[in-house]
């Protein structure tokens, strides 16, 4: 049985750093009872001689793990006096453990998909095949056919497209891949999406392979898949993807010399993991179409 004097240190802060990893991967903030149950999943198997010594060294971890996060509350503008202050020196004026962190990795990856977003070197088609296909074979009303200009001439290696349920997202992409293939051939759109289901719905309705991106990110890791040039890489329910994930995919888009296009609704569910970047590349943008 442990104590909490007999844990080196070291090991306190290693764990420390597990558990802003762990916590990081299903959340883009967090406070200070998040790090305290990842703590607690960390040491279950851990036995102690009591439960004081048990909760005294998850107090550590979770206080090494604080130092190893990034704050995102501001700090007090003026001290309190001491009579407005409780034992640990904290203000009584703020709630006890509000404090709000994420770490640096997941600010770094958002980082790179706003300049992503940003970039103006990925391919694109011209205005007259998305005409012809928007206006010939699929007859798309005019904000179908606008959206759709707005991407394809945009030369953003990054680009969205929202919509709520209903408001003709499939429709559009038929003739968006239509016309994509008219420019760039057969098996130049690809589609993803964050679950096996939203895969196949979409590779059901545009007619083409489409994987979920765990899986494909797995196959691209063993050398079995890989995005190449002038491809349009279509992830669908965008809103559910990660943003390691989306950050992770984007970055092979881009190296490939291929397009993304996220789709999706905002006010619809969002990630499981540490999500939130569709809204914010969508925010930053004043003509999202």
């Amino acid at each position: 049985a442990l104590r909490g004097e007999d844990i080196p240190l070291a090991v306190i802060a290693e764990v420390g750093a597990c558990v802003v990893a762990a916590v990081g991967e299903r959340r883009s903030t967090w406070r200070h009872w998040n790090l305290w149950a990842e703590a607690s999943r960390q040491t279950m198997g851990w036995r102690f001689t009591s439960s004081q010594d048990r909760e005294a060294v998850v107090a550590m971890i979770v206080d090494a793990a604080k130092q190893q996060s990034l704050t995102l509350t501001p700090p007090e503008l003026a001290s309190s006096p001491q009579v407005f202050r409780r034992p640990d020196g904290s203000s009584v004026f703020r709630p006890r453990h509000s404090a709000v962190f994420t770490s640096r990795m997941l600010l770094d990856a958002e980082d790179r998909l706003l300049a992503r977003s940003a970039a103006l070197t990925a391919p694109g088609v011209s205005r007259a095949v998305i005409q012809a296909a928007t206006g010939k074979e699929h007859l798309l009303s005019g904000e179908q056919a606008d959206a759709l200009e707005r991407i394809v001439v945009s030369g953003r290696q990054v680009d969205l497209l929202i919509g709520p349920a209903g408001a003709g997202k499939t429709t559009a992409m038929h003739a968006l891949k239509s016309a994509w293939t008219t420019a760039h051939g057969k098996d130049s759109v690809v589609g993803l999406a964050p679950s096996a289901v939203a895969a196949r719905v979409l590779g059901e309705d545009l007619g083409i392979g489409c994987e979920n991106t765990a899986k494909w990110l797995h196959e691209h890791e063993r050398g079995r898949a890989r995005f190449r040039p002038g491809q349009l890489v279509i992830i669908d329910e965008a809103t559910l993807a990660g943003t390691l994930t989306l950050d992770r995919l984007t970055a092979l888009v881009a190296a490939a010399g291929a397009k993304v296009l996220l789709v999706g609704d905002g006010a619809q569910l969002q990630s499981v993991d540490a999500g939130g970047a569709f809204t914010l590349l969508a925010s930053a943008r004043p003509d999202t179409p």
